[in-house]
């Protein structure tokens, strides 16, 4: 007596306590996508907010991983009491990822009508399911060893009960008090070990149907407790399943019931669904697949009879809303002329596979894609596209134009990020100063498996101003600014924005550095745009070579007639040689040398003054450049402009210079050896050797005077020796 009101102090003692516990205190690590979690190293099991307090309703689908501040964790257990008295809770499904089933975890879910526990549980804790009143089936997976006590007691209204390959336990009032039990299907071919008759209620004995493995049916009958059993009939076990559909494509959202027919039909129906990625679809206990997230995922059902058959359906969700991961861009403004033409570049930056693309170009009133030959000028970027695919493109009733990226293989796009098309648009002549809207719409790209993604709409805006002469960058004034957009755009380095109407300061629709003195006579008050110069007078430009070990010095000599402010060229290099240095000489005082080597061996020159200076003197060596590499070769000077400080402009004759020794070769400084006239000429300030080595290989030695010495010679490649010093030339 005495221990017993003990007993009864400490737990009033306790009740007191769990008074004081405050009602917000959490059971839980966090929370994420409506479930609370407790977390074990990466693994995280489902748990509940407030103990005995049902925090889930509706639905219930346990994902089978969780993302919570950037670390992922496969979802495991259902956790002790997670989902007890969630009165409100109508179905629940498990994923394969959960491996046990903890004590008191889904009781007292009254509106809960069916359950299908997979195969890979292999735990089952006490009072897991207990006084689910309303539950009418349950599925115990193959792997479960024991039904725990109390497992589904008080289970009203439970009728069906099929108990897994893998069971040799029943603990007591694992069925007790299940008055409307029907039909128990056992697939273990060993009876089950029970807790004497309390497994089961009393009145199950004589109004349960037992479904056992034929060859099994006789250890049942012989069975203590299970020979209690007046009722059984033999499994028949599954020999085929198939599904009523193999592919399917949803929306997100939308949901499709997939039907799985076992063979023969008095075989054992019961399945198993599951999903090969939640994210993309789920699968109900009864198979009713929802589209989840864009993607493919494989939905099986599995037979749970230990046959283990199973089949399969292939779902592909199509994104039905706007996503960001496949998206086109376009430049955030256009600075524009009335009466010119834009190449507008689409860019495309992908996550998945896209094989084709669809869009609506909306032009407003002023601006029109440009036409040739009545055909839409789009270029295509070869480097993203496969070979199979097409363009595509058509006005449509409404206005817009519609473009088509496809291939008929389907084969992706190269690449997952980089311009696609370049769109070319025209500018009315009599397009009003103001901003024109440029719109992409409706984007839908599809990837190699056909599904698809609605990208967001994009636009940029062609802000067109009146020309103002010299305003190259398009800020309405003229000023240096002005100066280094027009240098950039000679030298293809691709100014952003760039005005052509602008820049053509001389109004001859090229710009050159007859446009750059343009600007910088604005900006210096000396423009007169009336005057109307002509080129008068002569200009004539050549060049020279000497060579020395691994590299060569060329030298351009300039001869004018007028003066000269500014000029351009380009040079072509050959193969293996590439340009070290390019310095002005002393004729060009105050001026400014730019350089851009391009791919292919090309190189653009730009030399100005930003306050118009003249070149000095009307003749002599403008430019010295060294080259690298083996020097071999003809190196092409073209496209070159001369301009006057007026803006007159002289176009000079292409030429070229042999690097190999058409030239100069310098020998210990004081030395000279080269070749002209079909001569080679040795330069020498006093007597010495010279062996020639001629064409065809023999050796010839000569005296050389000091001075000028001429040998002739004839075409070919000579070597020639001199104070152990070696040349090469080329007749």
């Amino acid at each position: 007596m005495e221990t017993k009101l003990f007993i009864k102090k400490v737990a009033v003692a306790l009740v007191a306590l769990a008074a004081m516990v405050p009602a917000t205190m959490s059971a839980y690590d966090f929370k994420e996508g409506g479930f609370y979690y407790n977390v074990n190293g990466n693994e995280a099991t489902v748990t509940y907010e407030i103990e005995d307090v049902g925090s889930y309703s509706g639905d219930i689908v346990i994902p089978e991983t969780v993302v919570h501040d950037g670390v992922e964790y496969a979802v495991t257990a259902i956790g002790y009491k997670a989902f007890a008295n969630c009165h409100n809770m109508t179905s629940i499904e498990i994923p394969n990822t959960i491996v046990s089933i903890g004590h008191h975890a889904i009781r007292s879910c009254e509106k809960l009508q069916s359950v299908v526990i997979p195969n890979s549980v292999v735990s089952l804790g006490r009072c897991a399911f207990h006084s689910c009143t309303g539950l009418k089936s349950a599925v115990i997976g193959n792997s479960v060893p024991v039904i725990d006590e109390y497992c589904f007691q008080y289970c009203y209204q439970l009728t069906d009960v099929v108990i897994g390959s893998s069971v040799t336990y029943l603990a007591i009032k694992a069925f007790y008090y299940d008055y409307a039990l029907e039909n128990v299907t056992c697939l273990a071919p060993t009876p089950p070990a029970m807790y004497a008759w309390y497994s089961f209620d009393d009145s199950n004995f004589g109004n349960v149907t037992v479904h056992v493995p034929g060859s099994s049916m006789a250890a049942y009958q012989a069975d203590e407790y299970w020979g209690m059993f007046s009722n059984y009939a033999s499994l028949t076990r599954a020999t085929s399943i198939t599904m009523d559909q193999t592919l399917v494509t949803l929306g997100d959202g939308e949901q499709v019931q997939l039907t799985a027919t076992v063979e023969p039909q008095d075989a054992n129906n019961s399945l198993n669904w599951t999903s090969s990625d939640s994210h993309v679809a789920t699968v109900s206990a009864n198979g009713v697949v929802t589209g989840v997230g864009a993607g493919e995922a494989v939905i099986t059902a599995t037979t749970l009879d230990g046959t283990g058959l199973s089949a399969q359906c292939v779902v592909r969700v199509r994104s039905t809303s706007v996503q960001g991961d496949n998206v086109l861009s376009l430049p955030t403004m256009v600075m524009a002329e009335s009466g010119m033409s834009y190449a507008l570049p689409v860019t495309m930056r992908n996550v998945a596979g896209i094989s084709a693309l669809q869009c609506d170009l909306v032009l407003p009133e002023g601006i029109e894609l440009a036409q040739e030959d009545g055909q839409y000028l789009i270029d295509v970027n070869g480097e993203r596209l496969a070979p199979s695919h097409a363009l595509n493109i058509r006005r449509l009733l409404s206005g817009e134009m519609r473009v088509l990226i496809t291939s008929l293989v389907a084969e992706p796009f190269n690449g997952n990020d980089g311009e696609l098309f370049v769109l070319h648009l025209n500018v009315a002549p009599d397009a009003q100063e103001g901003i024109y809207p440029v719109e992409i719409k409706n984007v839908v790209m599809a990837d190699v498996n056909a599904l698809t993604y609605h990208a967001p709409d994009v636009a940029t805006s062609f802000v067109v101003k009146n020309t103002l002469r010299g305003d190259a960058n398009g800020d309405g004034m003229v000023d240096v600014g002005d100066y280094v957009t027009t240098a950039n755009y000679i030298m293809e380095l691709n100014p952003d924005p760039f005005m052509f109407k602008g820049a053509d300061v001389d109004e001859n629709e090229t710009i050159d550095v007859g446009d750059l003195v343009g600007i910088i006579n604005i900006i210096l008050g000396d423009y007169e745009p009336d005057v109307e110069p002509e080129p008068e007078g002569e200009v004539q430009m050549t060049g020279s070579c000497v060579n020395s070990e691994n590299t060569c010095t060329m030298t351009l000599e300039l001869n004018n007639d007028m003066a000269l402010t500014a000029w351009q060229m380009d040079i072509t290099l050959p193969e293996g040689m590439s340009l070290r240095q390019a310095n002005l000489t002393s004729r060009a005082t105050g001026h400014n040398l730019v350089v851009n080597k391009q791919e292919n061996g090309r190189v653009k020159l730009l030399a100005s003054s930003p306050m118009n200076a003249e070149l000095l003197g009307n003749e002599g060596a403008l430019l010295t450049l060294t080259l690298d590499n083996n020097c071999s070769g003809d190196v092409t000077f073209d496209n070159i402009v001369m301009a006057e400080p007026d803006m007159t402009t002289h176009r000079v004759a292409a030429f070229k210079v042999n690097a190999e020794g058409s030239g100069v070769k310098e020998i210990k400084s004081d030395v000279r050896i080269y070749t002209q006239d079909d001569n080679i000429v040795v330069e020498t300030p006093v007597e010495t050797t010279v062996e020639i080595i001629m064409t065809n290989g023999m050796s010839h030695t000569v005296k050389a005077q000091a001075g000028v010495n001429t040998y002739p010679a004839c075409s070919g490649i000579h070597i020639v020796r001199v104070n152990g010093q070696v040349a090469k030339l080329r007749i």
